[in-house]
């Protein structure tokens, strides 16, 4: 994701500096363009101009993922407060909360005995909900992400199954391969942005994105691979190794090879090269 940033200063190099320093990049990481040459002027006191310069740069796909995050936040909290008045709506609860003091200390006996089954009800209820708003809330940022990274006719279908939000995606297929990235890097990106923003981890919900089957066709493809290299352990009684393979990739060829009575399988090497040998029992 190429970026830039436009940078003053009394001197071209001061303000190629001020910018490595601020995207901490090196100056063979950049390209720089300079606006404005500096000048000291008549006599340097008359018609002085300060030096003004573009660096350009490739932005990291973590560092990426963290700036939309916190446009997205950033967005979301001004939409808030525009929509409504925190201060005025906290008072307001606070008065009608005096009020209901008294009435519950009358009740208090009365709702004591039912609280325990009204409590595993309404808890049950509010999860539901908040697990079926938590779907469309990411249901809804997959869209407007797309659209976003200017794909036409994005329509965006799902479902919830217990805790896990699973949405496909629907693109032009012709642009499957740019939303996919290399190995699946930015679809991966795409789904940790959307996870981290419905706080999937603290809610207890997982997140499944597809993109015209992609992950689909992935899961058919690393299901041959790990019976194509079963298959030759079977006939060699030698071991093999699968190519590297992500974590998610590694779980799903263990589970395929452990159909196999007379084979095993471990895992070796270091992220991102590591890999599934199968073994002759």
């Amino acid at each position: 994701m190429k970026r830039s940033i436009v940078k003053t200063a009394k001197t071209k190099d001061e303000a190629i500096k001020e910018a490595l320093k601020e995207i901490n990049k090196s100056i063979d990481e950049v390209e720089i363009d300079v606006l404005e040459e500096e000048s000291t002027g008549f006599l340097g006191l008359i018609g002085q101009k300060d030096a003004v310069v573009k660096v350009s740069y490739q932005e990291d796909i973590n560092e990426g993922i963290d700036s939309l995050i916190k446009e997205i936040e950033e967005d979301t909290k001004k939409d808030l407060e525009k929509e409504f008045d925190v201060k005025k709506i906290s008072e307001e609860i606070q008065e009608e909360n005096k009020e209901d003091i008294e009435e519950s200390k009358l009740l208090e006996p009365k709702l004591e005995d039912e609280k325990e089954s009204l409590d595993l009800e309404v808890k049950n209820e509010e999860d539901k909900e908040d697990e079926v708003s938590l779907y469309y809330k990411a249901k809804d940022l997959l869209e407007i992400i797309l659209i976003d990274m200017h794909f036409e006719d994005v329509k965006v279908i799902g479902n919830l199954e217990d805790n896990i939000i699973k949405l496909e995606a629907k693109i032009d297929p012709r642009d499957t391969g740019i939303v996919i990235g290399k190995g699946g890097k930015t679809l991966d990106a795409i789904e940790t942005v959307i996870r981290k923003i419905i706080k999937a981890r603290s809610n207890k919900v997982k997140l499944n994105i597809d993109i015209n089957n992609y992950k689909k066709r992935r899961d058919e493809k690393i299901i041959m691979l790990a019976d194509q290299a079963c298959k030759k352990v079977l006939k060699t009684r030698k071991s093999w190794n699968l190519k590297y393979m992500n974590s998610y990739e590694r779980r799903l060829a263990h589970e395929q090879i452990s159909k196999y009575d007379k084979l095993d399988s471990h895992s070796e090497g270091v992220e991102p090269k590591r890999f599934v040998v199968v073994d002759y029992k």
